[in-house]
């Protein structure tokens, strides 16, 4: 007897191991099959009959050619783990295969409330309603997914961008853009910068100002106005940049917007671009002489390479112009120093004229340079540039300060490009005349 029970003992001791190894075995080839081996499904079921993930693997593989014993091992897989939601998304597959549609719903409705926050649920949703032919509920799912998940933008983006650029689908994003989820807005950067036809990123600015319930944010405005910039589109890119300024911006309106640079940069649209670097300091801060509340100061230590940080894009129009404004330096040390350019760029980018140097150190004084917009030229910037084509001449310390810049359309030139000119002392303000934006009737 005694004997007898040892042997039960040592028996199922064996089972045990034998058990413990052949879980262990399953789950070995369950990491093969999760890391893209499909053969490992059917090596984790002669290790294990029971193993779901194999069964659910091996389900899919059997469903075109044995689609019963496929249907068999998602009910035992869904046995052994009711949790589980891919279960029932194969049986939904499975019935819709066998044009049962409403049990595929159902079964896909079901998956759905098991995990309505898993985004591989929705994902998979998605993809069966594409299956159906139904868009907008696909779209509806990506949505969700995409919320739940907002790394999964890499994957979804360029689906979401063909589906945006085929004339076809594109109005599956009207109901989208009504109420934009928390995605939009990066996606429609996306679209604005990848889009191969500008209709596109047209259409879809277009669905989102007709929305009632959630009006443009700035920065689509700002990709959208940059997407019309490059596409030479400048009526529309300088009309929807206007659109979006306040009254007090608006305000400051005129050739050269905010020439005293009383406002922060807008960096973007038809606002000033500045940036500072380590050697050079670019702000708005208050000095003696200044008409308003600040002017530009440009701050430089050890600055060695070419400068250029300080720029606006103009819309002028044909004909000639007069660039003025005032400056003052302080031990600004460089051979080359800095100067104003009027540059055309685009359709083709080439200079326009120049002002004279700054360097050394000066009180307030005025400064004006001429220069003649082509009919070719449909955008123009004024730039801040060091002088000088040799690195050596780079090289700058010192102060400068700048304020009243403005531009004004004249007759004609009254000297050759490129020279330095003395202001009327009866040079007035801009007009209407001169400022295409006034011509303009600008929409909410």
């Amino acid at each position: 007897m005694v004997l007898f029970r040892r042997f039960l003992i040592v028996l199922t001791a064996m089972l045990l191991v034998w058990r413990i190894g052949a879980t262990g075995m399953s789950a070995y080839y369950v990491e093969l099959l999760n890391g893209g081996d499909k053969a490992a499904a059917s090596k984790a079921l002669a290790w294990d009959g029971s193993q779901p993930v194999a069964m659910l693997h091996e389900a899919v593989s059997l469903r075109e050619q044995d689609p019963d014993a496929a249907a068999e091992l998602l009910v035992r897989a869904n046995g052994a783990n009711p949790t589980d939601p891919r279960p029932f998304l194969g049986m939904a597959d499975l019935a819709l295969a066998q044009g049962d549609e409403s049990r595929s719903e159902a079964l896909v409705a079901t998956a759905l409330d098991l995990v309505p926050a898993d985004p591989r649920v929705q994902r998979r949703v998605a993809g069966y309603w594409i299956s159906r032919g139904d868009l907008e509920r696909a779209m509806r799912h990506w949505s969700l997914a995409l919320e739940a998940q907002p790394g999964l933008g890499r994957r979804l983006f360029p689906v979401l961008l063909d589906l945006a650029e085929n004339p076809d689908t594109r109005s599956a994003f009207m109901s989208l853009a009504q109420s934009p989820p928390s995605w939009w807005v990066a996606f429609f950067e996306q679209v604005a910068k990848k889009a191969q036809d500008v209709g596109t990123v047209q259409a879809l600015y277009g669905f989102r100002r007709a929305s009632t319930q959630t009006p443009i944010m700035q920065i689509e405005r700002k990709a959208y106005v940059a997407r019309m910039e490059k596409e030479g589109i400048i009526v529309e890119a300088y009309v929807h940049w206007i659109n979006g300024l306040t009254d007090d911006q608006r305000r400051r309106l005129a050739l050269v917007f905010d020439g005293g640079f009383e406002l922060e940069p807008g960096n973007w649209g038809f606002e000033w671009q500045m940036h500072s670097e380590q050697s050079a300091l670019v702000d708005r801060a208050k000095t003696h002489g200044i008409d308003g509340s600040a002017a530009l100061h440009l701050l430089f230590r050890n600055h060695e390479k070419r400068f250029d940080n300080v720029s606006q894009t103009l819309f002028l129009g044909v004909g000639a112009h007069r660039l003025t404004g005032r400056v003052r330096t302080d031990n600004l040390e460089s051979e080359g120093g800095l100067k104003w350019v009027a540059r055309c760029l685009g359709p083709e980018v080439k200079d326009l004229g120049e002002s004279d140097r700054f360097l050394g150190s000066n009180e307030w004084r005025e400064f004006a340079f001429e220069f003649d917009v082509p009919a070719s030229c449909s955008l123009q910037e004024i730039r801040l540039v060091s002088a000088g084509e040799r690195a050596y001449e780079y090289k700058i310390n010192g102060d400068a300060w700048f304020d009243r810049l403005a531009v004004r359309k004249i007759a004609k030139l009254t000297r050759a490009p490129n020279t330095e000119l003395q202001i009327p002392a009866d040079e007035t303000g801009t007009g209407a005349d001169s400022n295409p934006s006034s011509e303009m009737e600008t929409t909410p």
